[in-house]
């Protein structure tokens, strides 16, 4: 048998494969639910899902494409203006990637030795021209990324810390709701799915593993045993010291481990804002340029400390403003109550769009957040890179011993990090490192 630790997509993508190559597979997941870090909530009052955990497919995203043809999901391409807030005025951004890429293409992937994004920015490359193209990147990193600028490293940056070309800018939604992806890919393995399954320890050697849980109800304890073992839990629970979702591993795959340490768990806080009206479409003509209209706004891009970037549903035309805070922003909101941080929320929006906060307040007619960081099944939102730690991902996707197998997004090398897509296809490159051994002693 073998055992896959964590019901999220990349967890469920190896069990699929796995299982469609004629392995028994037991799949043992904490929560009470499949999905990882996809948390998908639905209102009666509205018609699009709220999206609390991943809601983007980016670039061409070829392992969500083909669930979506596969389970018939509708995919919707994000369309709209962005706009920036520029002091107590909007402006309508014309090259957001433009920006982005012009800076980040300054970052060199074989810088020795490496160094953070943060003190890249500080050498000033490009000179005063650059100034507020530095300042869109650094957001972007921030938020993007989830990640901290003096930490995050400019070789990972360098290497696939941006999109390259349209293809690879293109953002999409699932409209059907992300839920469905994990959903479909679960179909496959009915009775193979253990949920409210809490990993506590794993005992193994080389052909041979054990795994000691409890059931997070009962507090019953389980162990279950198998030739192979594949642990596709976030990064954040991979490197946790103790407490609550923490495996301890018997004996330790140092080098993987060390490798772990290397990345960061990034944190990313979303409040989402449903309204009885489009709020937006009421900012002050004052703070506009003249004739212009911000009815067909995709995202508003700003420097708030709680809340720098929001979007809307474009193209759906919903009610809804979703804020957005990575990097240490986020940080500094993990275990705040919910009420705390919908209440930054509102301020934030209203400094960015210059209406009053009781005005929007009252408009509110629901709305939602989600802890990720406080969240012991994941202690954060996801990874990146730290200096020295450009390399780390590649590391991790190594089988130990033909054994132990690592996924998730973390685990990919491929630039693909903090992504749906790069943790499917972990987990089916995981699934094939699993099954070659036996296939190669089969054909000897």
């Amino acid at each position: 048998m073998i055992i896959v630790i964590g019901a999220g997509v990349a967890g469920l993508a190896a069990a699929r494969a796995l299982v469609r190559s004629g392995e028994e597979v037991r799949v043992l997941e904490a929560r009470d639910r499949i999905g990882g870090r996809i948390l998908t909530e639905r209102s009666e009052s509205l018609r699009v899902p709220i999206e609390l955990g991943a809601e983007f497919v980016h670039g061409e995203a070829r392992e969500v494409a083909e669930v979506a043809r596969e389970a018939g999901l509708l995919l919707c391409d994000v369309r709209g203006d962005r706009w920036r807030v520029e002091g107590k005025r909007l402006t309508d951004v014309d090259d957001f990637w433009g920006d982005v890429e012009t800076v980040l293409g300054k970052l060199r992937s074989d810088r020795e030795p490496d160094r953070s994004f943060q003190d890249f920015l500080e050498t000033g490359p490009g000179g005063p021209k650059l100034a507020r193209a530095r300042a869109i990147a650094r957001e972007y990193v921030a938020g993007f990324h989830a990640a901290d600028p003096a930490l995050i490293s400019e070789r990972a940056l360098a290497d696939g810390g941006a999109p390259e070309g349209p293809a690879e800018e293109r953002t999409a939604r699932v409209l059907d709701g992300y839920d469905t992806v994990p959903g479909w890919l679960a179909r496959e393995l009915d009775g193979s799915i253990e949920t409210g399954v809490v990993v506590r320890a794993v005992r193994w050697r080389r052909g041979s593993v054990a795994v000691d849980a409890i059931e997070g109800a009962s507090g019953a304890r389980r162990r279950y045993e198998g030739r192979a073992l594949v642990v596709t839990v976030p990064l954040g629970v991979l490197i946790a010291a103790g407490g609550d979702g923490a495996i301890a591993f018997e004996p330790e795959p140092r080098g993987h481990l060390a490798a772990a340490r290397k990345l960061a768990m990034g944190d990313a806080r979303r409040v989402v804002l449903a309204f009885d009206e489009p709020v937006w479409e009421q900012v002050p003509k004052s703070r506009l340029p003249e004739d212009a209209a911000i009815s067909m706004m995709s995202f508003l891009h700003g420097d708030d400390p709680s809340f720098p970037v929001w979007w809307t549903m474009m193209p759906v035309r919903a009610p809804l403003l979703v804020g957005w805070a990575g990097g240490v922003r986020a940080t500094s909101m993990v275990g705040v109550p919910p009420s705390e941080v919908i209440g930054r929320a509102v301020s934030a929006l209203s400094r960015s769009l210059g209406i009053a906060k009781r005005r929007l307040a009252g408009a509110v007619t629901e709305a939602w957040t989600y802890d990720w960081g406080n969240d012991p099944f994941a202690r954060g939102a996801y990874s990146y890179s730290m200096v020295g730690g450009s390399g780390a991902a590649k590391t991790l996707a190594r089988a130990v011993e033909d054994t132990l197998f690592f996924a998730g997004e973390a685990c990919d090398g491929r630039g693909r990090n903090g992504t749906v897509h790069g943790a499917i296809a972990s987990g089916i490159r995981a699934a094939k490192q699993v099954v070659r051994p036996r296939r190669a002693s089969r054909r000897r």
